[in-house]
């Protein structure tokens, strides 16, 4: 006769064996979550017209959804890059700037989605291609130039610097 108990305990070990086995034997896991955004960089044109790097003290406001996106808990209220997340069911988005005494500034992105592979740990993304010059307000912002239109998936991790797509002159 089969001792039950025993066999319950060998299918149990195995279970776990087997389990070891397979979370081991992954090459490496995704470290990054499948972000897609618009990398903007803000810089300052000095009197000598050299420019320079500018940290910013906005608020940045995601149009359509109605949500604040800087500052936040990852970022502090002044930063020298943002990160503006594209929608992957949406050919276009619109971000609100407002300094705190000036007037804001809106900025429409148009773009192109296309989804692509980026690794077998990380899967697919929503990738994008910015469509032109965004249209935008000229309270406080003096230029705006698209660097780079290939917009793909950014880190939010802390002391990342991310590839620029954008950059706004104030």
């Amino acid at each position: 006769m089969v001792n039950i108990r025993f066999v319950s305990k060998i299918l149990t070990w195995c279970g776990v064996a087997v389990f070891a086995l397979i979370c081991t034997s992954c090459e490496e896991f995704c470290e990054e979550m499948n972000r897609t955004a618009i990398v903007v960089n803000f810089f300052t044109i000095n009197a000598d017209l050299t420019v320079e790097p500018l940290n910013v003290t906005v608020t940045i406001i995601g149009i359509e959804n109605e949500s604040t996106l800087y500052p936040n808990e990852l970022f502090p209220r002044t930063f020298s890059q943002a990160l503006l997340p594209i929608n992957p069911m949406a050919d276009m988005m619109s971000f609100s700037f407002k300094n705190d005494t000036l007037p804001a500034d809106t900025i429409i992105f148009r773009y192109i989605r296309h989804t692509g592979f980026i690794s077998p740990e990380c899967g697919c993304a929503s990738f994008a291609e910015i469509q032109g010059e965004p249209e935008r307000t000229g309270n406080t912002i003096i230029n705006l130039v698209v660097t780079n239109p290939s917009v793909g998936v950014v880190s939010y991790r802390q002391g990342v610097r991310n590839a620029e797509n954008i950059r706004i002159y104030y």
